[in-house]
């Protein structure tokens, strides 16, 4: 699918690539979106000139753009604004899409006594997130009103309901995929959610012609998912269901490695440089959000163990925490983040000195101070509980410059690429992530090398770009069978 075919590409997701706001001088300004997704979804984009994305109205100025003619253009992007109504989008957001959704498909609640399910879980699907899936829909039905053959490529849990209700006005004439960037769990985990809504999912995903995801594990937990729950026909990675066929498919999202070794010698990279090589000892890293599936305390605690079990090490070694905070206005994300805080200073007290901290944690958003320490870490731990991938561990390796080990959890998206290369951890065992990274701080030059070597390759041998062309060519595949 290259540029010049005439064919519209549609993306669809909830977070756009840039928010909107006025300046000090009245004109409006906008700041550009951060974060991987973004950074993906700007490379399908680059593949069509004929491409608008449809995203939520995130600002007061968002929302005014979204009332003027659309798609509206900045940055060489065509731009879709979609307003909701803030009670529905609230609804939708922390009362379903988060936690609900996001608890359940990371495996966090704690079944014995969480979710208790009810009239507000109804209320937060009724009134939240089917309302804002079909604006969703309205404004792809709207930006394709002058074409038969879109293709619309929609992402992530936030939107599960739009396919369907796309196909119910466009039919089969446009292609759809939704690619989900979360895990999807065990046919037994997803009958956490109330029936109307994991059947109201399956049945909406179903619509699609793909269902993608980072890994193969995930998609095969989504084909068990269809059969086990909707009875689907299922084959070799393809759903039979209500006559349509649905293909399920693995693609690991990536990065640009130019990108990064671009960044790492930007001026406030090498000025946070100067603070990272002054940490005492080797460097133990970990660059994370907040979130509950990230495992932060437990990787504290791992630590602590670590360093109770080898008093020489002592002094030895800092682990700076880089952590950015993540939905402080959800209650378990603002108590995590009280104990992750709580724990890094129990470390400090138990194991520390006058002259040095074992933990450095910083709780704020400094992208450049992240960069500087993927250049200078001697271990790198990505423990998380389950991730969609975890863009970190490619991030670094690509930049790292002292052959840099990862201990890498075993529930990670990116195990299935990079495992064989780092050291694997079970995410819930704090003795097993104690002895990984001891053994990654006293492993030998030549073994680290080797490992970092490999994990770089592998990184530089399916980038962002890749990831683009693998699903373009699954939709020309697919479309060329109709």
């Amino acid at each position: 699918m290259a540029r010049g075919e005439g064919q519209r590409i549609i993306v669809v997701s909830n977070r756009g690539p840039v928010t909107f706001a006025r300046g000090e001088s009245g004109e409006r300004e906008h700041s550009r979106g951060a974060g991987g997704l973004v950074t993906a979804l700007n490379a399908v984009l680059r593949r069509a000139e004929n491409a608008v994305w449809i995203a939520s109205a995130q600002s007061e100025e968002d929302v005014a753009v979204s009332r003027e003619p659309a798609p509206y253009e900045v940055e060489d992007l065509r731009i879709r604004f979609v307003e909701h109504d803030p009670g529905a989008y609230d609804l939708m957001y922390n009362e379903l899409a988060n936690p609900l959704l996001w608890f359940v498909q990371h495996g966090l609640y704690d079944l014995p006594y969480s979710p208790a399910l009810g009239d507000g879980t109804r209320r937060a699907w009724e009134e939240g997130y089917v309302p804002v899936n079909r604006n969703f829909a309205d404004a792809v039905i709207e930006t394709t009103s002058d074409e038969d053959s879109s293709t619309i490529l929609l992402h992530d849990y936030q939107l599960y309901m739009t396919p369907l209700f796309i196909r119910e006005r466009l039919g089969a004439s446009a292609f759809l995929s939704l690619f989900v960037h979360i895990p999807w769990p065990e046919p037994d985990l997803w009958r956490v959610l109330p029936r109307y809504v994991r059947e109201g999912v399956l049945e909406s995903l179903l619509s699609a012609d793909v269902v993608a995801f980072h890994t193969e594990r995930y998609a095969r937990a989504f084909v068990q998912t269809a059969a086990d729950v909707l009875g689907a026909e299922t084959e070799d990675g393809v759903i039979f269901y209500r006559g349509r066929e649905i293909w399920v498919r693995a693609y690991p999202i990536s990065i640009d490695p130019g990108e990064f070794e671009q960044l790492a010698q930007g001026e406030d990279v090498l000025e946070e440089e100067r603070f990272v090589k002054n940490l005492p000892g080797k460097l133990l890293l970990r660059v994370d959000r907040t979130d509950l599936s990230k495992n932060v305390v437990r990787g504290f605690r791992a630590y602590g163990r670590m360093l109770e079990r080898h008093p020489e090490m002592r002094g030895e070694v800092t682990f700076l925490a880089q952590l950015q905070p993540s939905r402080t206005d959800i209650r378990e994300y603002a108590a995590y983040m009280e104990a992750v805080g709580r724990t890094a200073e129990e470390v400090n007290e138990a194991y520390g000195t006058p002259s040095w901290r074992p933990v450095e944690l910083f709780m704020e958003d400094n992208f450049p101070r992240s960069v500087a320490a993927y250049k200078n870490y001697d271990v790198l731990l990505v423990n998380a509980v389950r991730d969609g991938m975890n863009l970190v561990a490619k991030e670094a390796a690509v930049i790292n410059e002292k052959n840099g080990v990862l201990v890498l959890s075993e529930n990670a998206g990116a195990h299935e690429e990079l495992g064989e290369h780092a050291l694997t951890v079970n995410p819930y065992d704090i003795d097993e992530q104690a002895d990984s990274i001891y053994a990654a701080l006293s492993m030998p030059e030549e073994e680290r090398g080797r490992r970092a070597s490999a994990l770089r390759e592998t990184v530089e041998s399916n980038t962002i770009e890749d990831w683009v062309e693998a699903q373009m060519q699954d939709i020309e595949a697919y479309r060329g069978r109709r």
